[in-house]
């Protein structure tokens, strides 16, 4: 497999700059805020969404001062949605480290996530980036209506494919779509390829989705952060929507008993996990992204011949291949 840093040489010197704006973010007037800023930024990842940013601005031209700033605003709002989002799932690990609110608290999760809210409208505002706030402002909503109506899917015990999709659309795929359009209109793009690129986005963010819970069932701790959260909170994800599709009526019943003690008991969220692999959810999530990725690489043909949509579809096989 390509090693994402294989994938980013071009940019390598564009993401670097990034973290030199990630650490700046992290110098306020309030030292208990760096230090938790600090802690947060360290823990980097990939930088997924800026690389995208950088490698989508490439196919049409050289990064301007709006790629920049299209970039770092992203990863700061990204960057809160996590912090939220582990508060809500009360999880553990992100990153192979402490989150935040195991760390310190959920209060502190909280409010260092809205000051990074704050800060990226801020860089927005400061550069009057406003057709871009224009763009990102609603994927902010999409993402908070996704992990509400994810909530109600899981308790109503929901098992919808259509209903899976849109959350997933609202909850990962909008923020890498935006990411790449955002990326795109920095470097002048035509109306054409910004949706091109918004169409390969939306397919990316999918797949994004799609590996990562196929990782919660077997990422065998790898992930960098908890297996099985996704069981355990009850939520519904495309491994088990094939699985149960697979299933009796009789082994339903039995895996929605199991489902429903998966919380507190870990030999029901064991059972689950092997019923779910047993009933084909794990190959045919994996075929589903065999598919899915046929339909990236599509959108990709479409797109300029260059180094970068080179790296864009290296990038589709290491989301897909990538173990966490």
């Amino acid at each position: 497999m390509v090693q994402f840093k294989s994938i980013t040489k071009n940019i390598s010197s564009d993401l670097e700059n990034l973290e030199e704006s990630l650490k700046k973010v992290a110098d306020s007037n309030s030292d208990f805020l760096n230090e938790v800023l600090s802690y947060v930024f360290e823990s980097k990842g990939k930088r997924v969404r800026p690389a995208l940013v950088y490698l989508t601005s490439r196919l049409f031209g050289e990064p301007q001062q709006s790629t920049h700033n299209a970039a770092l605003v992203l990863e700061l709002m990204h960057t809160a949605t996590l912090l939220h989002d582990d508060v809500v799932d009360n999880a553990v690990l992100r990153r192979g480290k402490q989150t935040v609110n195991h760390k310190w608290d959920d209060k502190t999760a909280v409010l260092v996530g809205d000051y990074l809210f704050a800060k990226a409208m801020k860089v927005a505002t400061d550069y009057n980036e406003y057709d871009l706030f224009k763009i990102i402002t609603p994927v902010i909503m999409n993402l908070s209506v996704g992990e509400l109506n994810q909530m109600n899917s899981s308790s109503q015990f929901e098992v919808n494919y259509e209903t899976y999709y849109q959350i997933i659309k609202d909850k990962t795929a909008s923020l890498i779509s935006v990411a790449c359009k955002s990326g795109a209109i920095s470097t002048g793009a035509n109306g054409e390829n910004i949706k091109i690129v918004q169409s390969f986005g939306d397919i990316l963010g999918i797949i994004f989705q799609i590996k990562d819970d196929i990782l919660d069932y077997v990422g065998k701790g790898e992930t960098g952060k908890e297996s099985g959260v996704d069981i355990r909170e009850g939520k519904i994800t495309l491994p088990f929507i094939l699985a149960w599709k697979n299933m009796s009526v009789s082994e339903r019943e039995c895996i929605k008993e199991a489902w429903k003690n998966a919380g507190n008991n870990r030999d029901c969220e064991r059972d689950v996990v092997s019923r779910v692999i047993e009933k084909g959810g794990i190959i045919e999530s994996e075929n589903t992204l065999i598919k899915m990725k046929n339909d990236a690489n599509e959108q990709l043909e479409k797109l300029p011949k260059t180094e970068a949509r080179q790296a864009l579809f290296e990038l589709v096989d290491y989301i897909i291949s990538r173990n966490k």
